[in-house]
């Protein structure tokens, strides 16, 4: 059951910051649009807390427990959202791409002994600054490679 929260009693930066989370829930704000707004490091508490016990006294505000609530909220609905999507996805992706890229990714997938799907499916999952890690060896630039 989702917090209540009793607006009227909110002043000053809370009842700001209660206003900007009811416009992005209504706005259809995800989770981790809606996170980074109040709990991220650029967020809305962090900049409200200028001492660690002023920080420790917002934890247990009536405002920080709801909003807590409307992001463990749009948390489900969007792990919700992602099952439906994973539920109806057939797992099958055509692409077209320039013949010279897909020459040099059969070339790849031939000299790593994979298929040329397996060698895609590594590609899109391995995040693109880590494979730049491992594609450039530490100590050396871009320029230099």
């Amino acid at each position: 059951m989702a917090m209540q929260l009793d607006a009227a009693k909110l002043k000053g930066d809370e009842k700001r910051i209660y206003d900007r989370a009811l416009s992005m829930l209504t706005e259809g704000a995800g989770a981790p649009e809606f996170s980074s707004a109040f709990f991220g490091p650029e967020g809305e508490f962090s900049r409200l807390g200028r001492t660690l016990e002023e920080r420790k006294e917002l934890l247990k505000s009536d405002l920080y427990h709801w909003l807590k609530s409307k992001w463990e909220e749009l948390r489900l609905a969007d792990a919700s959202r992602f099952d439906d999507l994973l539920t109806r996805a057939s797992g099958r992706l055509t692409l077209t791409v320039p013949r010279s890229l897909h020459a040099a990714l059969k070339s790849e997938a031939v000299a790593e002994g994979v298929s040329l799907s397996e060698l895609i499916r590594l590609k899109l999952t391995i995040p693109y600054r880590q494979m730049t890690d491992l594609l450039i060896p530490k100590g050396r630039t871009r320029a230099s490679s």
